[in-house]
């Protein structure tokens, strides 16, 4: 009978507390999202592109626009695999009541208009090969001339076409029921459930959207989804009975807003290529954001 050992790891309980919030309420652009690690996982993701611009200058169309790409690690320090994994990301309106001269300030009303990756769900087969084995190895002594040595095996092998890759898939919803706005989105990460290697670590999320003025708006991010399988669980609760409590453990998929601001500076990197401010609307295709801007490791090679 085969005994299932749940992994108990003597460290200090320490979620929550790399969770990365602003230096002051009003901190604009702040880059470091998340960077948390606890006795299992290392999350870390960052806001590693923000450009504010228009839409389409050359054809007059001056609609104010905004391009914002996250950069987020998944990591596991053990066994474990990340079969599932959720994230969000909610704009709403900075509320301004007075401009101390003409009342009240004019929303944002930003708008996604598109999001990448928008679907991923590989068909390009690759080879994947299960073999089990299973036998018995006996060897007898040189002083024993009665029987050979025994050497008894059972091969059992699959083979089949399996994706390359688990699914990658997104959505966006409605400020409200009467406010139509696209302002929230999601991304779905699942495994491929035949090769079970787990989500990949690494990938890329861009967002696109349209906003009415060039007044201040906020982006709310949480993983509101997290499955490593139910062993995990298991390790999970043992560690958080014998460790330390951490006070903010309840609020861990609650990240501070970041605060945006269309007249500070952009964040630009040097791999980011052919992005005009002045022409972001470029940047929307029939399949969402083009994958040099939202990579997935593994995938978009």
């Amino acid at each position: 009978m085969t005994t299932l050992r749940v992994p108990i790891l003597a460290t200090s309980r320490r979620d929550g507390e790399g969770k990365t919030q602003n230096k002051e309420p009003d901190q604009i652009h702040r880059r470091d999202i998340l960077n948390r690690e606890d006795a299992y996982f290392h999350t870390n993701i960052e806001m590693t592109v923000c450009i504010h611009g228009v839409w389409d200058k050359e054809n007059n169309d001056t609609t104010p626009a905004s391009f914002i790409v996250f950069t987020c690690e998944v990591t596991s320090l053990h066994e474990f695999k990340t079969r599932k994994l959720k994230l969000e990301v909610d704009f709403v309106n900075v509320e301004d009541d007075t401009d101390g001269t003409d009342g009240p300030r004019p929303m944002s009303n930003m708008s996604i208009v598109a999001r990448g990756p928008q679907v991923i769900s590989r068909y390009n087969k690759t080879r994947v090969s299960m073999r089990r084995e299973r036998g018995v190895d006996g060897e007898i002594g040189a002083d024993v001339i009665v029987k050979p040595g025994i050497n008894l095996h059972q091969l059992n092998s699959q083979e089949w076409e399996a994706q390359y890759f688990e699914e990658a898939k997104s959505g966006v919803r409605h400020a409200s029921s009467t406010d139509h706005r696209y302002t929230k989105v999601w991304w779905i990460f699942t495994e491929n459930r035949k090769s079970r290697a787990g989500v990949s670590p690494g990938f890329r999320i861009a967002m696109l959207l349209k906003r009415e003025t060039n007044e201040r708006f906020k982006g709310n991010v949480a993983i509101t989804e997290f499955d490593a399988g139910w062993r995990h669980k298991g390790a999970v609760a043992w560690h958080d009975f014998f460790s330390k409590k951490d006070p903010e453990a309840e609020n861990d998929d609650i990240i501070d807003a970041i605060n945006f601001d269309p007249t500070a500076d952009s964040i630009q990197p040097k791999w980011l290529k052919n992005v005009d401010a002045n022409q972001l609307g470029n940047l929307e295709t029939e399949a969402g954001i083009d994958k040099q801007y939202a990579r997935v490791w593994g995938v978009d090679l």
